[in-house]
């Protein structure tokens, strides 16, 4: 199951890898496109829709032809589309924002997450109900990795003199009792530790500047330029398949069990559960699973930059494009 992942890469990984090699040699006009996708992590819920499409043959009806490639922490799979080794990857909203401010080409396609995962969480029995709570409290103790966007876009909403002490992020002392708090990926953490028989609770994160689009499907410009049809044609295939495992996720969270033994079945449909939140919300349901717009991608840049982790914020119509069977027109230009 995965462990608390950061967001942010390294600007001078970035530099190494973020260039468009712009070889893209498969023709436009191919109906039976063989494509590679990576993932930026092994098989879990967060992918659910991803093996669903496959398991209905929807990305076959698409004309596809996909590889689904499992992620791991030694493989970064924005660095691998950017450097034009897979065709399209799942990365991080932020990730896409960082590496084009480095002049790389990425090109978002459709956004599992609508909201961001990762949160703070404390046992089921403390007295914190609010972050505001947490961080003003002098005994407390959280641990998080504070270079973290997320920690620093709640940090400079409540940060006082004498607050709450922050340590590095160690779940085996959280789960001891040593911490207050602790830094979760929502599908995760709390899933392992309920299954323990140690439940836990979300602190609610609702009106802050930073709620980045994640898990996140993208392709390079050049690949998009020469391919636009294969590029829908994923899309299309995204949404069908997420649609159908928000339906029913038995069946993908079987194949993924098998091809991640470490996260059992029961793991998985509680993740599953957890993650419904992130995924569908009153602005998919009106424009389509996976939505994205102008305003959202802006709306992290500008936070990015706020927290002093990009030095400007890339154009978005230069990040995403979205054609989702809801809306008929594109909602960026794509430029």
């Amino acid at each position: 199951m995965r462990l608390f992942s950061t967001i942010i890469l390294p600007a001078a990984a970035l530099m190494l890898t973020g260039c468009d090699p712009g070889n893209d040699s498969k023709p436009a006009s191919d109906s039976k496109a063989a494509i590679e996708l990576q993932l930026n992590w092994v098989p879990e819920p967060q992918f659910g829709g991803v093996y669903q499409a496959e398991i209905d043959g929807v990305f076959k009806q698409e004309g596809l032809s996909v590889e689904i490639i499992s992620g791991s922490d030694g493989v970064s799979s924005p660095q691998m589309v950017a450097a034009g080794r897979v065709d399209f990857g799942i990365v991080g909203g932020s990730q896409v924002l960082q590496l084009n401010a480095q002049g790389g080409t990425l090109v978002a396609l459709f956004a599992v997450y609508q909201h961001g995962p990762h949160a703070i969480m404390v046992r089921d029995d403390s007295p914190y109900t609010t972050l505001a709570e947490l961080w003003k409290d002098p005994e407390a103790v959280v641990g998080v990795d504070t270079s973290l966007a997320f920690f620093k876009s709640i940090n400079e909403r409540f940060k006082v003199t004498d607050g709450a002490k922050f340590v590095a992020y160690n779940a085996p002392a959280f789960r001891a009792g040593r911490q207050s708090a602790s830094q979760c990926f929502i599908t995760a953490e709390p899933v392992s530790l309920e299954l323990e028989g140690f439940n836990t609770r979300i602190l609610p994160n609702k009106g802050g500047a930073y709620d980045p689009y994640d898990t996140v499907l993208v392709t390079r410009r050049a690949f998009l330029d020469a391919h636009p049809e294969t590029c829908r044609a994923m899309v299309r295939a995204f949404e069908a398949g997420w649609a159908s495992y928000l339906e029913d996720p038995a069946a993908a969270n079987l194949k993924m069990s098998e091809l991640n033994p470490a996260m059992s079945e029961q793991a998985m449909a509680l993740s599953a559960k957890r993650q419904e939140a992130l995924i569908r919300d009153s602005v998919t349901e009106k424009h389509g699973l996976g939505y994205m717009t102008g305003a959202r991608w802006n709306a992290m840049g500008e936070a990015l930059v706020g927290l002093g982790l990009l030095e400007s914020a890339p154009e978005p119509s230069s990040v995403f494009v979205w054609f989702g069977a809801k809306d008929q027109k594109d909602e960026s230009n794509g430029k």
